[in-house]
């Protein structure tokens, strides 16, 4: 949010009546977050990205090197995976960067509470996923060709999408919160972000193995995808699945409660 807080702050005290702090507050980071074009280049590389993704796939589906519900479960967690990257990047500078602009304090200095500002900003954060949500549903039916299981995928999707994005956008307020820098916010949340790709990365065989299935239920990017590979893939029941539900699920959890719990509260002009 820009040196525009301050009238934001105004409208809190002036209109605390009618309207809530946090609404005020995500109000203002929307219309900055959207109107300023911000979000509309993330999408934008987004879109190029599911192009040119949705075309391998469907170049190796129709060479038979990979079958259809595969190349809709890639696509679908190719719209997860990079809608979480939005929700983060906008969470990791959304604390830290007001106090690098000097814009915080008019906001503290409201009788709102921090709670209420971090709620807003929160909300503001979330608000990418369904636009890329959506932006990846063509993308996935096309690759589905019309098969029943287009409608499975986008289900798992919209439910472990909107779950983890809580938990990416959460973490990265969390790191902001206690970060007097952007660089560093980000540089953290971008570490563990890319550590959380690691477990895709490893070979198929160690990932069936005792130890892959360990791995894959702690990791919340990896659990999804394995579940969306049992339902949509291998159709399979939830029943069999469940296991993947629940990291996504506790790590939600957890990051909400601390966040609006504990750290909340304890946002000031400077990092402790």
């Amino acid at each position: 949010m820009s040196a525009d807080l301050s009238l934001v702050s105004g409208s809190v005290v002036a209109q605390g009546r009618t309207a809530p702090a946090w609404w005020l507050v995500f109000k203002q980071e929307f219309v900055e977050m959207w109107a300023g074009g911000r979000v509309l280049r993330f999408l934008t590389l987004y879109a190029v990205l599911m192009s040119v993704t949705a075309y391998l796939l469907a170049t190796n589906n129709d060479l038979k090197l990979v079958t259809m519900k595969a190349a809709v479960v890639v696509a679908v967690t190719s719209t997860i995976t990079f809608g979480l990257f939005m929700g983060l990047v906008i969470g990791a500078e959304s604390i830290s960067g007001e106090r690098e602009r000097a814009t915080l304090e008019p906001l503290l200095l409201t009788p709102s509470g921090p709670r209420q500002i971090v709620l807003g900003k929160f909300l503001a954060a979330l608000s990418p996923w369904p636009a890329a949500y959506f932006l990846g549903v063509p993308y996935v039916a096309t690759l589905s060709h019309g098969d029943p299981v287009l409608w499975t995928a986008l289900f798992w999707g919209a439910v472990l999408g909107s779950l983890l994005s809580v938990a990416f956008v959460g973490f990265g307020m969390l790191v902001s919160i206690w970060s007097d820098s952007s660089k560093i916010s980000l540089f953290v949340c971008l570490l563990v972000y890319a550590g959380l790709l690691i477990p895709a990365q490893l070979p198929t065989e160690f990932l069936n193995s005792s130890g892959g299935v360990v791995v894959s239920a702690v990791d919340p990017l990896e659990s999804a995808s394995r579940l969306l590979t049992m339902v949509v893939d291998e159709n399979r029941s939830l029943g069999e699945a469940w296991l993947y539900l629940v990291a996504p699920a506790v790590v939600t959890a957890i990051i909400t409660g601390v966040l609006f719990l504990h750290s909340a509260r304890r946002v000031r002009l400077a990092a402790e």
